[in-house]
């Protein structure tokens, strides 16, 4: 699988059109659900395309610098990508509307239902603990899991990695069992 990322993401570097497609197909839906958390719902398609225009100008640059050659990390690269320039796309909004006086109190209200630096330090914590568990898992449990914490359904996630539903709910269910047996290692004295 890993080898397959690489391959695919050199054909692109290299104008195949084909594998540019392929890649479309396999991680559109990454793409559009991490804009969708981040833009308005009227701006998703044109923020997803906007992802789409920078990953391919300066001839790839942006693929070009994705070194790696395994799924998760491509994974997490194209979704750190697809949230940044979402967010500048949602910043840009925003800095419209407010020129134009249009919903400046909700501007406000949006600042003001943020959460506290508190709030965010810890769940960043969290997350972070829990990814360190996660990479202390193989390969093809790791991927599912990191799948799962985008908000992907099973069933689309079978769909990305191109293996059968029930084989991704079974490495899913391994991946928590080796998590459980890691933790409780920990917590043991």
């Amino acid at each position: 699988m890993s080898e397959d990322i690489r391959k695919l993401i050199d054909n692109c570097l290299l104008g195949n059109r084909t594998a540019w497609q392929e890649l479309i197909q396999k991680f559109h839906r990454l793409i559009i659900g991490t804009c969708a958390h981040y833009v308005p719902r009227e701006e998703v398609t044109d923020t997803s395309q906007q992802v789409y225009l920078k990953l391919t100008e300066n001839d790839y640059q942006l693929l070009r610098k994705f070194k790696g050659d395994s799924l998760p990390a491509f994974i997490i690269y194209l979704s750190e990508i697809s949230k940044n320039i979402s967010m500048s796309q949602t910043r840009s909004i925003r800095r419209y509307e407010y020129r134009e006086g249009i919903s400046l109190d909700m501007s406000i209200d949006i600042l003001d239902e943020r959460q506290s630096q508190e709030d965010v330090f810890f769940a960043f914590e969290e997350k972070r603990e829990f990814y360190d568990l996660i990479e202390a898992l193989d390969e093809i449990h790791k991927e599912i899991l990191i799948l799962r914490l985008k908000g992907y359904k099973f069933k689309e996630i079978a769909e990305i990695l191109d293996v059968p539903l029930g084989t991704v709910l079974a490495r899913a269910n391994r991946a928590k069992e080796k998590i459980k047996k890691i933790l409780t290692k920990e917590i043991k004295p």
